[in-house]
């Protein structure tokens, strides 16, 4: 699970920069953020709790939702019976504890609330969730009472005032700290000391949190984020982390030239950043920006956008993706010739070379059409509503489009009708105009839904149900 010695040492290199030697006074000293380190390389968190508009609404598809959702939970965790039965009973200890909980004033009976605020977050390269309790005891008893009923209790530790149970997995151990204020679960090398732990645990305060700077705020302002729950991944200072030497030893010729080579690659998609720009009672919206090295990026946007349609702005689910095959198989092909002009020497890596070349073999065969001339897809689900029984029953007022960007769409239609004998006599001309497809090609479940299509020059699109149908032609 870990490379122990290399975490190791990036907790132990980072604890320099994070230990609480003279620490400042947070804005707010309760807040998972006071606990996060200003220079983290990862972290996810919401600076204020979610908007109660939005709470209201998740909770309102969830009642519908939970009885779907319990009966593949339960049989879960049957099925981990037999090849791991301590999990079993986890799972089903804890959904006995939640399986009635749908109210606000029933989960804050265990300790947790809507309006609670939570972190991911690293310490140096070492993972920890921070989430506020509501009720710390409340929630310290649930926990006894999930353990009873598992009929296994975790083993525990002191350290200071804090009991912190543990898990042993492999060499991680899994520390668990109910504090006062705060849950707190996080993951260190089974050799970590106990100043790792104190650290990861937040018993020994960063020297400058993202609280005290206002880091996380800044990146929200500078992405146009809203504060509900934003963050990063900063590839090439976690890898660096990682790949620093243990106790501050010297780096062998093989294990710098490692290094050198993961940086590398880590610099080619050097940060993460992802956050809502829209969360309220009627939609959310999430932001996730790859940022990518500057030659990489200007290969990428080279390869263009066929994406075919508009973004839906009241769609239930708008998916869309390019798929320029012919000028994404020439810039993989220029990849796999710059990894063969300049093979990887790291044991770790030399594994990527024989892949490269195989991918350059098979890329360099030529691509039949249809797949030649695909450009893009997008699916758009306008309308739909879950019947009582959806093993058994259609949805009644089902309404979405799928478009299909090509440069032969006509192709594509020829391939149908070989393949489907009742659409041989369709007509489809490239003017956008929606044509009902025969019932008999739609099979005896689809027939009651109406369900046209239609071509453009450059896309053919399906739709099913009135909305949809309507919007096929612009799109």
């Amino acid at each position: 699970m870990f490379r122990k010695a290399s975490l190791y040492c990036a907790v132990i290199a980072g604890a320099l920069a994070v230990a609480a030697c003279s620490r400042k006074a947070a804005l707010d000293d309760a807040a998972p953020l006071a606990y996060v380190p200003t220079d983290t390389p990862y972290v996810f968190a919401n600076r204020e709790p979610l908007p109660e508009a939005a709470m209201a609404r998740w909770r309102a598809q969830m009642a519908q939702a939970w009885p779907l959702l319990l009966p593949i939970f339960d049989q879960t965790a049957t099925q981990l019976a037999g090849e791991a039965p301590q999990a079993s009973r986890w799972i089903k200890a804890i959904l006995d504890e939640v399986r009635q909980r749908t109210t606000p004033e029933q989960w804050r009976e265990i300790g947790l609330d809507s309006k609670l605020r939570s972190a991911f977050y690293g310490v140096g390269a070492l993972p920890v969730l921070r989430v506020e309790l509501a009720d710390a005891a409340a929630f310290k008893a649930a926990f006894e009472r999930i353990e009873k009923a598992s009929g296994s209790t975790l083993a525990t530790t002191q350290m200071g005032t804090q009991e912190v149970r543990t898990i042993t997995a492999g060499d991680a151990i899994i520390l668990l700290a109910i504090e006062p204020h705060h849950f707190v679960l996080a993951a260190v090398p089974a050799d970590a000391n106990d100043m790792v732990k104190q650290l990861v645990l937040g018993l020994e305060r960063p020297n400058q949190s993202l609280a005290d700077s206002d880091a996380l705020a800044a990146f929200e302002r500078s992405k146009g984020y809203l504060p509900y729950g934003s963050g990063w991944l900063d590839s090439k200072r976690l890898l660096a982390l990682i790949d620093m030497p243990k106790g501050g030893g010297t780096l062998s010729p093989e294990q710098a030239t490692c290094n050198a080579e993961r940086e590398a690659i880590a610099a080619k998609l050097p940060r993460l950043a992802l956050g809502y720009t829209r969360l309220d009672a009627t939609r959310m919206d999430v932001h996730m920006r790859l940022e990518l090295e500057p030659t990489l990026a200007k290969a990428l946007a080279a390869l263009g956008s066929g994406m075919p349609g508009a973004p839906a702005a009241d769609a239930l689910l708008d998916f869309g993706i390019a798929v320029p095959v012919l000028k994404a198989r020439d810039f993989l092909v220029a990849q796999a010739e710059a990894v063969a002009k300049a093979p990887f020497q790291c044991k770790e890596l030399v594994g990527l070379n024989e892949s490269f070349a195989e991918a350059k073999t098979s890329l360099d065969r030529t691509i039949p059409p249809p797949f030649a001339d695909l450009t893009g897809l997008r699916l758009v689900l306008d309308q739909f509503t879950m019947p009582t029984d959806f093993k058994a029953e259609l949805p009644t007022d089902l309404s979405g489009s799928l478009l299909v960007g090509s440069n032969s769409p006509a192709f594509l239609v020829g391939l149908a009708q070989m393949s489907a004998p009742p659409l041989q006599n369709l007509r489809l001309n490239p003017d956008g105009k929606p044509v009902a497809l025969p019932t008999d090609a739609l099979g005896s479940a689809a027939a009651k839904f109406d369900v046209q299509a239609a071509m453009g020059p450059k896309a053919l699109g399906i739709a099913i149900g009135p909305q949809a149908i309507a919007g096929l032609s612009s799109a």
